[in-house]
């Protein structure tokens, strides 16, 4: 079992059911939407299609909805594109004109009062710079650092800059309203700065009646890495975005990054995504490169509980192909990690508190007794985060009762959610897991399995762990939902 989860995005080159079929067998765990392309019709339709093939596949996929974002975005270039020379002075405006030679428009109002004179704006994928030299209310005068081709709608970078746009932006709330009218696991929220822009989505989620869906804060801006513990904690999952993290911070610098973020997220118990360019020469080859396979298995050594495929899923010639190659890095990898030859990354310290306290004492039970799985019973999925954070060598079994909590999990490291009765007793639950371990392929009789839990009431601090036999008791082989619940 591949315990390092896989999350592609949809797109021209995979939305087919067959492709999609055939994705999910090859190991997806769940799939991405990115708002910032297609048309609302689109959306829908790919929605629907993504749900449909988790159906047919008996497995619990996740989806992901991307919002778009404050971006913020070239305008119209006249031809297309414009060049630019080193030394070049360039005005950058907000007039919506078509860019020439000496200025171009920018999609953003607050331009004047997002810079300082001396800041350096990146275009494009940062191969083109800027230095700003004066700044007044509705244009900024820069002169080029690094030239080159400036095209139409290319993406403008400002490190270190106070942004002013709204985190959710008009295109972003009509989309919002299509992810969870559609169902949607988890919202992704792009260009992070705080945990209040987190906490914004969150009040918007429960006005509309799905406070349950998952908020994945995404890390694409410097302003955020000096609040990332602020931002994990608001949220419920974090993506490291490496395409505009890697243009907003010193590229020598990213992958320390990725492995403070990383931490910070392990630490907090919740999903860490790591996504972009993980396999990108993949788009137009079908195999990658080997600084890609090594980049894929730093990333599971980081302690990541997913990745990514983002362009070589969407639009590349080899969808396929890049998930069984996902796959078999990431299986390699933890091979590795299994036999002792490598460890997983994990936070040095980690914040005190009692039902972590009996996580850890359940995976190392889990440990001493050489148990075939670890089961934990979960309303919330938190008490299966919790040891997953420990990246037992068992196998994560969590129960839940609610299909959206299995899918939520969707996206932990090492978790396979299954469905089980609502308000078991403890008695119920004890029989319901025996029988689940005893009737996997390749269980050993006589084996052990771990049942951690909290117990009695929904809600409860995780506070239980025991011992079981894969032999189940007589009169256990149909445990029975009554009143109580075992929940953590």
């Amino acid at each position: 079992m591949r315990r390092t989860k896989i999350l592609a995005t949809v797109g021209p080159a995979s939305a087919a059911p067959a492709v999609l079929d055939r994705m999910v067998a090859l190991g997806v765990d769940a799939f991405r939407i990115n708002f910032s392309h297609g048309t609302d019709n689109e959306h829908r339709a790919t929605l629907r299609s993504l749900r449909a093939a988790g159906e047919r596949s008996g497995r619990e996929i996740a989806l992901v909805a991307d919002l778009q974002g404050p971006k913020i975005r070239m305008g119209e270039m006249a031809g297309g594109s414009v060049t630019l020379s080193e030394g070049q002075r360039w005005v950058l405006d907000t007039s919506g004109l078509p860019g020439t030679t000496d200025r171009a428009s920018v999609t953003v109002d607050h331009l004047g009062t997002s810079v300082r004179i001396g800041d350096r704006l990146l275009l494009g994928d940062g191969s083109v710079e800027l230095a700003v030299r004066k700044v007044g209310l509705s244009q900024i005068a820069t002169v080029v650092g690094s030239g080159g081709t400036v095209s139409s709608h290319a993406g403008v970078f400002l490190p270190g800059a106070r942004l002013r746009a709204e985190i959710l932006g008009e295109k972003d709330l009509v989309d919002l309203a299509i992810a969870v009218d559609a169902g949607v696991d988890w919202v992704a929220l792009s260009f992070v700065r705080a945990a209040s822009d987190v906490r914004a989505l969150r009040t918007l989620l429960a006005r509309s009646g799905r406070a349950q869906v998952g908020i994945i804060a995404k890390i694409e801006r410097a302003e955020a890495l000096a609040r990332r513990e602020e931002i994990v904690e608001a949220a419920d999952a974090i993506m490291v975005a490496r395409g505009d993290l890697g243009i907003e911070v010193p590229l020598e610098r990213l992958a320390l990054e990725q492995k403070r973020l990383v931490g910070a997220a392990n630490a907090a118990q919740k999903p860490a995504i790591v996504a972009t360019q993980m396999l990108l020469s993949m788009v137009a080859a079908p195999r990658p490169t080997r600084t890609e396979a090594t980049d894929v298995a730093n990333a599971v050594l980081d302690g990541a509980d997913t990745v990514m495929l983002s362009e070589e899923s969407a639009t590349g010639r080899y969808p396929l192909e890049s998930v069984a190659w996902l796959d078999r890095i990431c299986r390699s990898t933890e091979a590795g990690v299994a036999t002792g030859e490598f460890q997983i990354a994990r936070p040095s310290v980690l914040p005190p508190s009692s039902d972590r306290s009996v996580a850890d004492a359940a995976v190392r039970l889990a440990i001493d007794v050489h148990a075939e799985a670890i089961v934990t019973p979960s309303s919330s999925g938190r008490t299966a985060r919790l040891v997953a954070a420990s990246r037992p060598s068992a196998p994560i079994l969590a129960l839940c009762a609610g299909v959206e909590t299995r899918r939520r999990l969707a996206l932990t490291w090492g978790v396979e959610a299954l469905p089980c009765p609502a308000n078991m007793t403890l008695e119920a639950m004890r029989g319901f897991a025996q029988n689940l371990v005893a009737h996997r392929p390749g269980r050993r009789r006589g084996g052990r399995i771990v049942l951690t839990a909290g117990y009695p009431l929904e809600g409860t601090p995780t506070n239980l762990v025991t011992v079981l036999s894969t032999s189940p008791s007589r009169g256990s082989a149909r445990p029975r939902a009554t009143r109580g619940a075992a929940r953590g």
